[in-house]
């Protein structure tokens, strides 16, 4: 179960990663402030296999598929955020049907711009080589971290929890504070 474990305080880290990791606004926000070209690149919209914890903060059976959206989020055309977001497929006729007709848009002007989205603390941890998102994160780079830091965020727009989790590429700390 330790695989699956998330720190409501932030570990002992790295510096430079700290004011990413803790930042509560718009993370697409922030990195566009910091790049002159921002892009999202849609790497999956489908129907996948929730890991257990997922389930569990999405108050789903286990092993229950889910509808997941994956996207590098570019700087400069580098990689520095791998984005996993995952919702219950019946919330896609609802409250996040627009989640599904994103492509290459980052989901922040959805969450940020729905004055009833509602945003659960931050939870924190390291991501090793045997995590699924270490995996599916580490496509886009060229040198293999030991551990990625990610922190994830479960939002609630009419009752429906929407769970985006975010993973820190090592060119998150080339961009200026």
């Amino acid at each position: 179960m330790s695989d699956y474990f998330w720190h409501t305080f932030l570990p002992k880290i790295e510096a430079g990663y700290t004011p990413w990791l803790r930042d509560h606004g718009s993370l697409t926000l922030r990195i566009q402030q910091r790049c002159s070209k921002f892009s999202v690149r849609n790497m999956c919209d489908c129907l996948m296999t929730a890991a257990h914890d997922e389930t569990a903060l999405l108050d789903l059976p286990p092993h229950q598929k889910i509808y997941t959206r994956e996207v590098f989020l570019l700087a400069d055309n580098q990689p520095v955020v791998f984005a996993h977001s995952v919702v219950a497929p019946q919330h896609l006729r609802g409250a996040w049907q627009a989640l599904q007709h994103l492509g290459n848009r980052p989901l922040a002007a959805l969450l940020f711009a729905h004055p009833l989205v509602q945003r659960a603390p931050l939870h924190y941890r390291t991501l090793k080589s045997n995590h699924p998102l270490y995996r599916r994160a580490i496509v886009a780079l060229d040198m293999l971290p030991s551990k990625l830091w990610a922190r994830r965020s479960l939002f609630t727009l009419h009752g429906a929890p929407l769970l985006v989790t975010e993973v820190f590429l090592p060119d998150i700390l080339k961009l200026d504070k």
